[in-house]
């Protein structure tokens, strides 16, 4: 099942935008909402001549950044297919007519609509900030370009997101050394406010077991959970994966497994945190890349996922090099990526994956490719 991501963020209109031309804006706004499932689903707000930003809200599959370019395509086929509501009158009464005259007025005055926003995918999923401008050249159609994209960490900085997962697993256990179990939490866990936002739990499994190793044997092994609740946990877990979870323990783990890893006796003050490796995955999943034996860096589109060995593993000095080649970076997978690059230690993004894969069989020429190939052309 998809994932929805939530943006929001601001419209501005760059240029010399007329009452007419915001008047030719405003019903294509609207039919911008589409089904009310991905699109913009409203503005707080009414532009005019002299209120030119407006701050709205929206949502995509996957996510909201990754929908914008398809706004031209999915106009034309609302035009096309005028789909009803159960009254059996139009959804939208936004015409065709009225869609090519804004892009008229667009071209004739080279107008610009500009998005500046964040978007963050449900549960564990990506959160970006994005800003791109709609324009339109010809007047024939309205195209999307991504200017800057960059992805937001998350961290465990968020004390609610924080404790919420710490209560989470508390729940499971008779008896608990909360400090214990909130360094665990730290170590075992990405940083995610689905604690807060999602109660079942198989939604808790679909996401956190999404990354990396299956924290739940982890947590098994580590505290050896007692209660009546993670019978009922155990139990969901069971109707996903087909075994409870001490069934699903590799052989490579072994007594000494998680033995004295964390030091009791170490301080947690909340204020003076400095865990080091946080997030430390060690394992690399299959994922689908291919064989290069060329990379064209010049004005073509790359997103990075994952940790990266060169560059210390800071990835925005790795983004520095490709851009330095005349390439661009973007946080987000779109019809428009050229390449998506997999760091070479794991954690990741498996919905970026997807989303490339998808947007592979729609006939895009996306590229999957490893950190490693990357830098024996960075060279």
């Amino acid at each position: 099942m998809a994932n929805i991501s939530s943006a929001n963020g601001k419209i501005t209109l760059k240029g010399d935008w007329t009452q007419e031309a915001i008047d030719a804006l405003e019903p294509v706004l609207d039919l911008w909402g589409f089904y009310g499932e991905y699109g913009i689903q409203g503005c707080y707000s009414d532009f005019d001549e002299e209120h030119l930003t407006a701050e709205f809200f929206g949502c995509g599959r996957w996510s909201f950044s990754g929908t914008l370019d398809s706004f031209e395509d999915w106009s034309r086929q609302w035009f096309k297919d005028n789909p009803k509501g159960p009254n059996g009158e139009p959804i939208h009464t936004t015409t065709e007519e009225q869609y090519d005259h804004l892009l008229k007025i667009m071209s004739e005055k080279n107008l610009i609509i500009e998005f500046d926003f964040e978007d963050v995918e449900e549960g564990c999923g990506v959160h970006i900030h994005e800003i791109g401008e709609f324009t339109s050249d010809d007047g024939s159609c309205i195209s999307y370009e991504t200017i800057d994209c960059e992805d937001i960490v998350p961290t465990w900085d968020d004390k609610a997101a924080l404790n919420a997962a710490v209560d989470f697993f508390e729940r499971f256990l008779s008896e608990v050394d909360r400090k214990k179990l909130r360094k665990w939490v730290k170590n075992n866990i990405i940083p995610t406010n689905i604690f807060e936002d999602i109660d079942d739990y198989e939604g808790i499994i679909e996401c956190v077991g999404e990354y990396g190793q299956d924290p739940f044997i982890d947590f098994f092994l580590e505290f050896s959970p007692d209660t009546e609740e993670w019978e009922e946990f155990n139990g969901a877990y069971e109707d996903m994966w087909g075994c409870p979870v001490e069934e699903n323990i590799d052989e490579g783990y072994d007594d000494e497994y998680f033995a004295h890893r964390y030091d009791d006796d170490e301080d947690d003050d909340d204020e003076d945190d400095e865990d080091e490796d946080v997030n430390d995955w060690d394992t690399e999943p299959n994922y689908p890349t291919e064989d290069i034996d060329s990379l064209d860096f010049t004005e073509k589109a790359f997103v990075l996922t994952g940790d990266f060995q060169n560059c210390d593993g800071d990835r925005k000095a790795v983004e520095e090099l490709i851009v330095a080649k005349g390439g661009r970076c973007t946080g987000a997978v779109s019809g428009k990526t050229n390449y998506l690059v997999i760091g070479d230690f794991g954690s990741a993004g498996a919905k970026k994956v997807e989303k490339a894969l998808e947007e592979k069989a729609k006939g895009k020429d996306i590229k999957i490719i490893t950190e490693y190939d990357l830098f024996r052309f960075l060279q």
